[in-house]
């Protein structure tokens, strides 16, 4: 006894596109939401017992150290820290001053000497935002969170959108070689 087995073409291909779109979506939208929006914050501090203070930009001839430092509600922030430098010496070289002796003498080092690393991790544990920062962070990290979803969307939505125009395309070449016209399954009789 023979069994008849009928493939559709056109239905697994339109089920296979589906789910392939399905699961782009849902990977898409997952991402977008547990993603920390990146916010980066510029932050300075002149000498070892200073207060930091924020800026917009670092001077070229200060050093810069990058880490990234949490809110009270937990949300990651990017530092960058500029870490002013200072006149060294009869030849007024800049250097990164990183310490202060008990006599009040200032000490200093070049940027990537490990003096001013260990200090970099000093103030890395110290760092902590003023309190009127923090409010200001927490609505840019709000807002950018809310940009990044909108944007990811759009994205989504660009390529599902591209990824459709390829199946119709492939789908309409396909029935043009087998002479099934759009809208049946199958080759009228």
């Amino acid at each position: 006894r023979r069994i008849n087995v009928v493939i559709n073409i056109f239905e697994g291909s339109r089920r296979i596109a589906l789910l392939i779109a399905g699961i782009a979506a849902v990977a898409t939208i997952v991402v977008l939401v547990q993603s920390d929006p990146y916010v980066p914050i510029t932050y300075a501090i002149a000498q070892p017992n200073g207060e930091f203070s924020r800026t917009e930009s670092c001077p070229s001839s200060s050093a810069k150290h990058y880490f990234t430092h949490q809110t009270t509600s937990g949300k990651s922030v990017s530092i960058n820290l500029c870490l002013l430098t200072m006149a060294f010496g009869d030849d007024e070289k800049q250097l990164v001053p990183y310490r202060i002796d008990e006599k009040g003498m200032i000490w200093g080092a070049t940027s990537y000497s490990t003096e001013v690393s260990d200090y970099e991790q000093q103030l890395e544990r110290r760092f902590g935002f003023p309190l009127d920062d923090e409010a200001r962070i927490e609505e840019a990290l709000s807002h950018r969170y809310r940009d990044d979803i909108k944007e990811g969307l759009m994205y989504l939505a660009v390529g599902l959108a591209i990824f459709w125009g390829v199946v119709w395309s492939i789908g309409w070449i396909i029935r043009g070689f087998l002479g099934v016209p759009r809208g049946l399954d199958r080759k009228p009789q």
